[in-house]
Order: C-alpha cells, then sequence, then structure tokens
C-alpha cells in the first residue's frame, strides 16, 4: 500500500506550482511549504474492483490567503489545484468520492480534502492472478507488502 501512496505523491508532487507533497501531515509546517499537498490515509478498506484492497485517503490541498487579494482569488486558485489533481488521480486510476472545501485547520491558510480511493499497487501488479500469486512473490521475495 506505502507504494502505491509514493506513486501518488509523486504524481501529485510534479504539479507545477507545488511546494511540497508528503505523505502525512507533519506538524511542523513552514510557509515555504505552501502551496501544499499532503496525503493522509484515512482507512483501508476491502473492496472491488482493486482485487480486494483499497486505501482511502484525504488529498489535502492548502493556498496561503496572506498574499492573495482575496478570498475569491484564493478559492480560484484552490479550484485549479482541485482540477490538476483530480486529473492526476484520474491518470493513477483512483476513484475520486468528494471535495471538502474549507478545511481551516492551519490558519492564514485556506484548505480543502479531497476524499479518494487509491488501489494497493501489489494488488495492480497481480491484477486477475489472485493472492495467492501475490502471497507466493511476496514469500519469493519479490514483492515488499503482504496482501491480506
Amino acid at each position: 500500500m506505502m507504494r502505491a501512496l509514493e506513486t501518488a505523491r509523486d504524481a501529485l508532487g510534479a504539479i507545477s506550482g507545488i511546494a511540497s507533497c508528503r505523505i502525512g501531515f507533519e506538524a511542523a509546517v513552514s510557509p515555504a511549504d505552501y502551496p501544499l499537498v499532503r496525503l493522509v490515509p484515512e482507512r483501508i478498506v476491502p473492496g472491488k474492483p482493486y482485487f480486494g484492497r483499497t486505501c482511502q485517503t484525504l488529498v489535502y490541498l492548502s493556498m496561503p490567503t496572506a498574499e492573495a487579494e482575496g478570498l475569491e482569488e484564493v478559492y480560484a486558485d484552490l479550484f485549479e489545484l482541485e482540477r490538476q489533481v483530480l486529473r492526476v488521480l484520474k491518470d493513477l486510476q483512483a476513484r475520486y468520492i468528494e471535495t471538502l472545501w474549507d478545511r481551516d485547520e492551519l490558519r492564514p491558510y485556506k484548505m480543502i480534502a479531497i476524499r479518494c480511493d487509491i488501489a494497493d499497487t501489489l494488488a495492480r501488479e497481480f491484477g486477475a492472478s489472485g493472492a495467492a500469486a501475490a502471497q507466493a512473490a511476496t514469500v519469493s521475495g519479490s514483492a515488499t507488502e503482504t496482501p491480506l
């Protein structure tokens, strides 16, 4: 599962203008980290079509408000960033669930969160060959995650 999150992190971090993109939300976020993207695993659940496991993830997006000429500019920037993030998530075959607006956990910044399902990378590698093949590969050392 970590491999899937790292893939998403790397793809989202390549969006133009993003100052920092990390997995998890660290306590010491500095002004230099903005605009930021943070991937926070919410829960791992069984489910199709991803061979049995998906990681329900909150993708936080945040912009500083102090440098903007009003909240309308901040919202416009966030809508544009959300559009770019959704395009990347679609390319990664993640499933979009919803966007939560005005998640103002950090002031003086505006924050939104996209809830999505990210497929387990190991499951994608083995596709329809099933858990037995994935388990065999894990035992033989060619994979680093153990499917449930």
